[in-house]
């Protein structure tokens, strides 16, 4: 947990899988965050968007071009955003993030793991947080596969697909960045046009649940990945609280209520 700009409680148990011969979970132990690296897909639309001064109802065939405009449905970048309208596009059936990759390059010039690096990763050194494209010895194995088997996800290191790895703190500095508005220890990171428009759109989304891959309720801000990995940002108390697990129960709706819930009481709210 981070609180007011420093570490207040940390803690590691466990294994990197259940077999003879695992490593122990370290502050070094990377996880895979799963849909977690949706926030991370869209903290790189937002800076895409603001610094080419793009509408977010812009749609997105007028930006992409490499994608038959049949086949995009009349997608916004708000839409994107909001995580409404499809999830997969065309007969390739390219997933809502894959797409929004091609809309930050084609933006940019920049895959989404490149700008996420250089603007975030680099300046706060969060060395423990990578779209893994080869095997090693720090990465925690999850039971997510449908064998049941312990493994690891190896795949493209452009940044869309489910294979961003972090620590446990990388993922809590995470939160913090948001907490903070792109400003981390009177470093100014992100402009605060990106956190305008983030803000924008929570308020313009009639659900104001999931915005840029952030689940918004009264109290808390959260994402969550299907091994278990959890990140709640808690403005109130200027907290920050993170779980890293490697497999997940099927009543996830509840646990993460629960989590955010405990580390609320716990901050004495």
């Amino acid at each position: 947990m981070i609180q007011d700009g420093r570490v207040v409680t940390e803690w590691y148990s466990g294994q990197h899988h259940f077999k003879r011969g695992a490593l122990p979970v370290t502050r070094d132990s990377m996880f895979n965050l799963y849909s977690i690296r949706k926030s991370y897909v869209g903290m790189a639309t937002a800076i895409a968007v603001t610094e080419g001064n793009i509408s977010i109802d812009t749609v997105v065939s007028d930006i992409v071009k490499d994608m038959a405009i049949s086949d995009l449905k009349g997608v916004t970048i708000r839409d994107l955003a909001t995580k409404t309208n499809a999830k997969y596009f065309g007969p390739q059936r390219i997933e809502r993030e894959e797409v929004a990759g091609k809309l930050i390059k084609a933006i940019t010039g920049k895959t989404i793991a490149q700008l996420i690096t250089d603007r975030v990763f680099k300046p706060l050194e969060l060395n423990h947080s990578e779209w893994v494209s080869v095997p090693e010895a720090r990465l925690v194995c999850d039971f997510q596969a449908a064998d049941g088997y312990a493994s690891i996800r190896i795949e493209s290191d452009e940044g869309c697909d489910r294979n961003l790895y972090a620590s446990a703190k990388d993922l809590a500095m995470w939160g913090y960045l948001h907490l903070c508005q792109g400003t981390v220890h009177n470093q100014q990171l992100l402009s605060s046009e990106v956190f305008r428009l983030i803000n924008q759109l929570r308020v313009e989304t009639q659900d104001q649940r999931r915005v840029f891959g952030w689940y918004y309720q009264e109290k808390w801000f959260y994402a969550s990945g299907a091994a278990g990995c959890h990140c709640v940002v808690i403005p109130e108390s200027n907290a920050v609280g993170v779980r890293m697990l490697n497999k997940y129960t099927e009543n996830y709706s509840e646990d993460q209520t629960m989590f955010n819930e405990t580390l609320y009481e716990c901050l004495g709210l």
